[in-house]
């Protein structure tokens, strides 16, 4: 009875760990590197997307420098996707590799199937059919 309580306070335990790392903030988004890394590839590793301020109409310069800063941010966060479609394409690949290599397996599983059972007509089971209504009354 004392494994069974045990095992139950170490399930809960489980359970509110994972609640608890979900609701903690790390400040780090899957799949994105933070603005704090350093890039080796470009010089501006620094810069951050700055968002617009339209409400002054006197700030067309400042809005013009503000965008050619913006473009840059954003170029550089592409050309780091860069080497990502050579790893689509190998991963799609790989994929089709697997997919050819099931095929064959279930292929090989069904002529075996079909070796076992002794041909190629299907045993013929009885008692599978529906009753009819003359059976119900014979009996």
């Amino acid at each position: 009875m004392l494994f069974i309580y045990l095992l139950i306070i170490l399930c809960v335990s489980l359970i509110s760990y994972q609640i608890a790392l979900g609701y903690s903030n790390n400040g780090l988004i899957e799949g994105l590197e933070n603005s704090d890394t350093p890039d080796n590839n470009t010089d501006n590793s620094n810069a951050e997307y700055k968002p617009y301020n339209t409400n002054d109409p006197n700030n067309a310069l400042i809005l013009a420098q503000q965008n050619a800063g913006n473009i840059s941010v954003l170029k550089t966060q592409i050309t780091k996707l860069d080497g990502t479609k050579e790893t689509i394409d190998n991963m799609q690949q790989n994929m089709d590799n697997m997919q050819t290599q099931i095929d064959s397996l279930t292929q090989q599983q069904a002529d075996y199937a079909q070796q076992i059972s002794g041909g190629s007509t299907p045993p013929d089971i009885t008692g599978t059919e529906p009753l009819t209504t003359s059976d119900v009354e014979d009996n």
